[in-house]
């Protein structure tokens, strides 16, 4: 199931191994489930489906992560970390049985939904995937960085 902690972790790995800021990537990749606010609204009883559903869009998503890079003082340097982390999001959900008829990729030039029928929403396999595979970044890091300081002149 692609949960908001296989899109974080997902987003973490992409971060530490393309050396972009981690954190602004994270935020990306959690970006499009901004969705996940019309649960709020369902339970007042307030259909705003049309609404929030553009936000799990790649426009919704990027004008998203525009905005929240305006608040940055550089902003391409904000925006690229949030776009990958955006573009990763998406990537993972294009491989998910979506019940709903797919991504709305094409938007705002087609409503029609696009998907490649890997895992479906409640399969865990997929987090428990990103787990291990956090796990192996995080011991290669931690491994890269000891070798490279214990070889380095000026740190001994």
């Amino acid at each position: 199931m692609a949960d908001w902690l296989t899109h974080s972790l997902v987003g973490w790995m992409t971060g530490k191994t393309s050396k972009q800021d981690i954190a602004l990537l994270v935020v990306g990749s959690l970006i499009p489930d901004l969705v996940k606010i019309n649960l709020a609204f369902t339970w007042l009883g307030i259909n705003d489906h049309q609404f929030f559903d553009l936000l799990h869009t790649p426009v919704g998503a990027v004008l998203v992560a525009g905005i929240i890079a305006l608040f940055f003082p550089d902003i391409k340097k904000a925006l690229i970390p949030l776009g990958i982390g955006v573009s990763a999001h998406l990537i993972l959900d294009f491989f998910l049985v979506h019940t709903h008829g797919g991504m709305k990729l094409l938007f705002p030039f087609s409503w029609d939904g696009w998907q490649i029928y890997v895992y479906r929403s409640d399969d865990y396999l997929i987090t428990v995937i990103a787990v291990l595979a956090a796990m192996l970044v995080y011991t290669a890091s931690w491994y890269y960085e000891k070798r490279k300081n214990s070889h380095h002149p000026l740190k001994k």
